[in-house]
């Protein structure tokens, strides 16, 4: 009888240890989901769009990759509004196909002023410049910016104030479609002339017309053809006046010879963030 109460009570044991290894075994299993579900809440996941995110510094030592609104109007205010969310509910910022892009200093164009159109407004929308940099609207061209204000002042009183170091003008997009090349290149002589005399010792530099891409060209407002004639004239007229032409048009290029879809807005004329990039790292490695 004896024997059989120990029998008994080592099994008893031996079921408990047994109970006791399951309970064990199941907190660890337990423990073990637990940590994974906090290590994938953590884990960010970056989506590569390249017309649709940006760094989070456009300046010297990055390069960013926002892009520009359509033709004919002011690009997007908020410059993430595009960017892809992660899995953490944060965001991730990358460049842009990875471009290797000429650097810029944001230091080197503090007393320059920039005027322009829409494209132009870019500038200081996505803090690539400061505002009082820049002077541009949408819809402006080298006949309307002779008169036409912005914050109550024209492009000439704003450069005769502010006395910048250097004034870039890129205009004339707006007037392709419906301005003789011919009557846009004068008002653009008019126009620079009347800033070197608001400003004789600034540095005047004449930005050639961007390019647009193969699919813009085919629906005939703005063409290839136009804007070859019109930079033509406009590195003549820089040439006889002694003024800096800076050509941008053909580094904007792809081998067909059309805007490059790595710096081509979807609208086929307006920028993506790598072409500011690339037109600030121009000028300052031309001028600089």
């Amino acid at each position: 009888m004896a024997r059989k109460k120990k029998n008994g009570l080592s099994i008893a044991i031996v079921a408990l240890n047994i109970v006791i290894v399951g309970i064990i075994i199941l907190l660890i299993v337990l423990v073990y989901l637990h940590m994974k579900e906090d290590i994938g809440n953590d884990r960010t996941v970056t989506t590569t769009t390249p017309a649709a995110v940006r760094t989070s510094e456009p300046v010297s030592d990055s390069v960013s990759a926002v892009s520009t609104d359509a033709a004919g109007s002011t690009p997007a205010e908020t410059a993430g509004e595009n960017t892809e969310e992660t899995t953490g509910g944060t965001e991730e910022t990358v460049p842009v196909d990875n471009l290797v892009l000429p650097q810029y200093s944001r230091e080197f164009f503090s007393e320059d002023l920039f005027i322009g159109d829409s494209i132009s407004t870019g500038l200081y929308l996505y803090d690539y410049l400061d505002a009082e940099n820049v002077f541009a609207e949408v819809g402006l061209n080298p006949e309307s910016a002779l008169t036409k204000k912005v914050n109550d002042v024209t492009c000439i009183e704003k450069a005769a104030e502010m006395r910048p170091k250097r004034i870039y003008v890129m205009l004339g997009t707006n007037g392709l479609a419906f301005m003789d090349v011919d009557y846009m290149s004068t008002k653009m002589t008019e126009l620079v002339a009347e800033l070197e005399m608001a400003c004789p010792v600034a540095k005047i530099c004449v930005i050639s017309l961007p390019p647009v891409t193969k699919e813009h060209d085919a629906e005939g407002n703005e063409t290839m053809t136009e804007i070859t004639e019109y930079n033509l004239k406009l590195e003549a007229m820089c040439n006889q006046g002694g003024f800096t032409y800076v050509d941008i048009c053909s580094k904007l290029k792809d081998s067909d010879g059309y805007f490059s879809s790595q710096y081509a807005e979807d609208d086929g004329l307006h920028f993506l963030g790598s072409a500011y990039a690339l037109l600030l790292g121009t000028i300052e490695n031309q001028i600089g």
